[in-house]
C-alpha cells in the first residue's frame, strides 16, 4: 500500500534527523567522547602530574584517549565534568609519533581524521581553520590550525623522532603528546619545551622495548610530578568476552603481556621466546657458597653491561641474580652500581630467574 502524503513526509523528516545525527557523530566526535575508567584516570592525572603515562596493550584505546585530549586543549571544548588539565586559551602544541608515515596513519588521523575526510577525526570540523602539508611523505601534514572557543587560533604541529632531537628543540609549548615510545633524549626535548608554566607532557604506548629509560622514568622512579596509568584489555568494552580470547590466543606467549596487558617485556632484543611469567620469582638472597659467574659487556653510546649469574646444585637451577645496564658511563660510575647491589633486573621487583639443564 502506498505512502499517504503525511506518512511519506514524516519518512523524509524522519531520514533527514538521522543523516544530521550521523553528521554531528562523524564531524563532531569530541562531543560525544566518553572514556573508559582507565582513560579517565589519566586525564584525571593531569590535574596535578606535569608528566603523564598511559601504557596500554595494541587497539586498547591509549592513542584515541592522548588525541582526544590534545584536541580539547586546542579547541577548549571540556566536558562539564572535566577535571583534568585545563587551558583557558588557544594553545601551542606537538603531537608526535615515530615516522611521518605512523604519524599520519595514527596521529593525524586521530586528530582530524583519514586521508580525505579531514574532520571526522577529534577535532570538530567546524574547528579546524587550516591543515598544512608536511615535505617528503604523501598526505602528512606538518601542521594543524585549529579555533579555540575563546576567540583565537591554537596551533598542532607533528613531529617525528625519525627526525632526531635537533628538531625538538627551540620552541616553547604549552603541551606535549608522545604516541608510542619516544627516545630518551627527543623525551627530554619535549619535557624542556614545557618548562615554562611546568605545561603537561604526555605519552600513550605499548611497552613493546620492555622496560626503557622512559619507562623506568615512571615506573621506578619515584616523582610526585609524574602519574602512571595502566590499562588491559579487561579494561576496554569495545571487545567481546569472545574476542578477548581470540586476540589474547593470537599473540606468542612473550609478547602477550605487553600487547593485551600493556606490562612492558622482560628486557628487549629478546633472543628466546618465554613469557616472562615463566621465569620471574619475588626477589631473594642466595646462598654465600652457591657457584656465581659474572659477564660484562663495555660500552659507552652503546651501553656497558653487566649481568652475575647464580648456580642451585641441588635443583640445577641457574637464576640471573644482578643485572647492570648503563650508557656512557664511567667505569667508577659502573662499579658504584656493583657495590650496591646492582639490582636492576626488569621484573618489577623479581629475580629473572631459571633455566635448568
Amino acid at each position: 500500500m502506498p505512502l499517504s502524503k503525511s506518512q511519506e513526509e514524516e519518512s523524509l523528516l524522519l531520514k533527514t534527523l538521522e543523516a544530521e545525527k550521523d553528521r554531528r557523530r562523524t564531524q563532531n566526535r569530541l562531543n560525544y567522547y566518553r572514556p573508559y575508567k582507565k582513560q579517565l584516570e589519566f586525564h584525571q592525572g593531569g590535574a596535578a602530574h606535569r608528566e603523564r603515562l598511559l601504557m596500554a596493550g595494541n587497539q586498547l584505546g591509549k592513542t584515541l584517549a592522548g588525541g582526544f585530549e590534545a584536541a580539547m586543549h586546542a579547541t577548549g571544548r571540556y566536558p562539564d565534568d572535566w577535571t583534568g588539565k585545563r587551558f583557558d586559551r588557544p594553545t601551542v602544541g606537538w603531537a608526535c609519533g615515530v615516522t611521518g608515515e605512523v604519524v599520519r596513519d595514527t596521529v593525524q588521523k586521530i586528530l582530524v581524521g583519514r586521508v580525505g575526510q579531514e574532520g571526522t577525526g577529534a577535532i570538530p570540523k567546524e574547528a579546524i581553520a587550516e591543515l598544512v602539508s608536511a615535505r617528503g611523505i604523501p598526505e602528512l601534514l606538518d601542521t594543524i590550525k585549529v579555533k579555540h572557543v575563546s576567540g583565537g587560533h591554537s596551533i598542532i604541529g607533528l613531529k617525528t623522532y625519525a627526525s632526531g632531537r635537533e628538531k625538538f628543540q627551540g620552541e616553547t609549548l604549552d603541551w606535549v603528546w608522545f604516541d608510542e615510545e619516544p627516545p630518551a633524549d627527543i623525551y627530554t626535548e619535549g619535557l624542556t619545551r614545557t618548562n615554562v608554566g611546568a605545561n603537561p607532557v604526555w605519552v600513550t604506548f605499548t611497552p613493546l622495548q620492555g622496560v626503557s629509560t622512559v619507562v623506568k622514568r615512571f615506573l621506578h622512579e619515584k616523582s610526585d610530578d609524574r602519574h602512571k596509568t595502566i590499562m588491559t584489555i579487561d579494561d576496554v568494552e569495545h571487545y567481546s568476552v569472545d574476542e578477548k580470547k581470540t586476540i589474547i590466543a593470537s599473540y606468542p606467549a612473550h609478547e602477550a603481556e605487553a600487547r593485551v596487558k600493556g606490562i612492558p617485556v622482560l628486557g628487549s632484543g629478546r633472543i628466546f621466546p618465554v613469557a616472562e611469567e615463566n621465569i620471574a620469582i619475588d626477589q631473594r638472597d642466595f646462598p654465600s657458597h652457591w657457584p656465581r659467574i659474572g659477564g660484562m659487556d663495555f660500552g659507552w653510546d652503546h651501553p656497558f653491561a653487566a649481568v652475575e649469574l647464580v648456580w642451585d646444585r641441588d635443583s640445577n637451577t641457574v637464576y640471573v641474580s644482578k643485572t647492570h645496564r648503563l650508557r656512557e658511563a664511567s667505569p667508577v660510575i659502573h662499579v658504584q652500581h656493583s657495590e650496591l647491589g646492582a639490582k636492576n633486573c626488569p621484573g618489577r621487583g623479581r629475580e629473572t630467574a631459571t633455566a635448568r639443564r
